[in-house]
């Protein structure tokens, strides 16, 4: 069936989007790791930073883990239609 194709080749291209997207995201949360020298998870359940992370830096940091648990989320949804 036809359309069901297109819905395959689709939901393939998306997965491929998240996979890349996650690669990326993961980039830039490990450069900031890097840079500051504690993992996000430290910083974000602790009510207190730690002195000397820039706003900008800190900013990208929760946009960056936001964004890497959503596509995370849309990566396991697509793999589930795909299963189907």
């Amino acid at each position: 069936m036809v359309v069901y194709d297109e819905v395959r080749i689709t939901t393939r291209r998306e997965i491929n989007i998240c996979r890349v997207a996650i690669r990326d995201l993961e980039a830039v949360i490990r450069r900031l790791e890097a840079k500051y020298g504690c993992a996000g998870a430290e910083i974000f359940d602790d009510a207190a930073l730690p002195a000397g992370i820039d706003a900008a830096d800190l900013s990208r940091w929760r946009n960056s883990r936001l964004a890497l648990n959503r596509c995370r989320d849309r990566l396991q949804e697509h793999l589930r239609i795909m299963e189907m």
